[in-house]
């Protein structure tokens, strides 16, 4: 059985005819490739990773049989497929939370999708993002241990209460000197950078039908009216026609 899109081919290994798709040479795509897939993303190597989409493409994707109906076949496949490359984006030295919740929202967004070709595209799409999310967390994984600890904390506590005085309670170091090191190794001071990430959450908080009032109090802005200001200078943009836009 094949699921025929206008770009791409996936074929369907079905129980029932098992023994004649192998006499055809029909197989699962090997394990082999499949590893090396995982292994462009677990490198963060973009170009690896692009290659690999391209041959998988080219010779047809074949995948085992779990539904009767294509659209959730693809689905399914997909939850299986975001399962592996999360594990190896981890593997990667990507933050977990991160990863999981990129997992999460990527499956969320798929299970609302109706074309089996949007969903495909949307996922060879989020596979190299996914891939430069690594290649990014390789590149901080030089940062003293202290740095990627903050970086961490930040990054699972974005809803509640950041200054200097919990990070280097967190970090084992004077709020000064923890102040100077972030500096240093981001290239950023330590509040302009909680205000980035935060900035980067409350786009996600946008596309999920948050209100602008109820984003700015859980990412912890002084207003309504400073959140706004602050985004606008951050993307051009009021979150209002952030979100018009999506």
């Amino acid at each position: 059985m094949v699921i025929r899109m206008n770009k791409y081919k996936i074929h369907i290994l079905d129980e029932s005819h098992i023994f004649e798709e192998r006499e055809n040479g029909i197989i699962h795509t090997s394990f082999e490739l499949e590893t090396t897939f995982l292994s462009g993303i677990k490198k963060g190597s973009r170009t690896d990773v692009k290659l690999m989409i391209n041959n998988m493409i080219d010779s047809g994707i074949t995948i085992g049989k779990m539904s009767d109906d294509n659209l959730r076949q693809i689905k399914y496949w997909v939850v299986s497929l975001f399962t592996l490359i999360t594990r190896s984006a981890i593997q990667g030295g990507l933050d977990e939370t991160t990863a999981y919740n990129f997992s999460d929202n990527c499956i969320m967004n798929i299970d609302k999708m109706t074309k089996t070709d949007d969903i495909v595209e949307d996922v060879i799409q989020k596979c190299i993002t996914l891939t430069d999310m690594v290649a990014e967390s390789r590149e901080k994984s030089v940062y003293p241990q202290p740095i990627r600890k903050c970086l961490h904390y930040i990054n699972t506590h974005l809803h509640e209460r950041l200054d200097v005085v919990t990070l280097s309670k967190e970090c084992g170091l004077s709020g000064d000197y923890l102040s100077y090191l972030f500096k240093k190794n981001m290239g950023i001071n330590l509040s302009k950078y909680i205000r980035t990430q935060r900035l980067q959450a409350s786009k996600e908080m946008l596309k999920d039908n948050y209100s602008v009032s109820d984003i700015a109090y859980y990412l912890g802005f002084c207003s309504e009216s400073y959140f706004i200001s602050c985004f606008k200078k951050e993307f051009g943009k009021t979150p209002k026609q952030f979100r018009n836009q999506i």
